[in-house]
């Protein structure tokens, strides 16, 4: 006859389970397991979504750094169209502008007395300088009140007034257009 299987249980079967060790025990071989391997498959997920995120950092990166390139490639290209653009803004200030100083260029030539004669005018954002002689006393004083009768003109001032025998009063002047205020002159 075959010898007996002899086991030796030293925890004991039927106290195990009632003591605190016991407990313990059973609730890891059964419980923890699970838990165990949970934990393993969130870290393993972890592990491979890794993977997938470098991916798109790196495509990112590479993304990055074309539109950079594309951009420092067109710099160029945006300072010539900004400058363009503040070209067309100063013309459409000017075309918008044109009429007003014209209008006052206009008049002034027609305030003239027959015996004055413009030597040079200058315009500039609004200020009028005139250089003129005037055969006679009555057409210096004519054409002063002529433009001294615009609404559109301020604040005339004489500059020079000299009189010769050959040429007659030749005089400057400065005028602002009306609503401007008059530059300061510099010491």
């Amino acid at each position: 006859m075959p010898a007996k299987d002899v086991r030796i249980n030293l925890l004991g079967e039927s106290e195990l389970e009632y003591t605190p060790i016991g407990r313990i025990i059973s609730w890891a071989t059964t419980y923890g397991r699970y838990i165990m391997i949970g934990t393993e498959i969130v870290v393993l997920l972890a592990f491979i979504s890794r993977f997938s995120l470098d991916r798109k950092l790196t495509d990112l990166k590479d993304e990055i750094s074309q539109k950079q390139e594309l951009i420092e490639a067109n710099t160029e290209t945006t300072v010539y169209f900004e400058q363009l653009q503040q070209l067309f803004t100063g013309i459409k200030d000017l075309l918008t502008t044109q009429t007003k100083p014209l209008d006052i260029l206009d008049y002034i030539s027609r305030s003239l007395p027959p015996d004055v004669f413009i030597q040079s005018m200058e315009y500039n954002k609004g200020q009028i300088r005139i250089v003129a002689t005037a055969g006679t006393t009555t057409g210096f004083s004519q054409f002063i009140a002529n433009l001294s009768a615009s609404p559109d003109l301020t604040n005339l001032e004489l500059g020079d007034i000299k009189k010769s025998a050959d040429s007659g009063i030749g005089f400057s002047l400065n005028v602002t257009q009306a609503g401007l205020k008059p530059v300061a002159k510099k010491p």
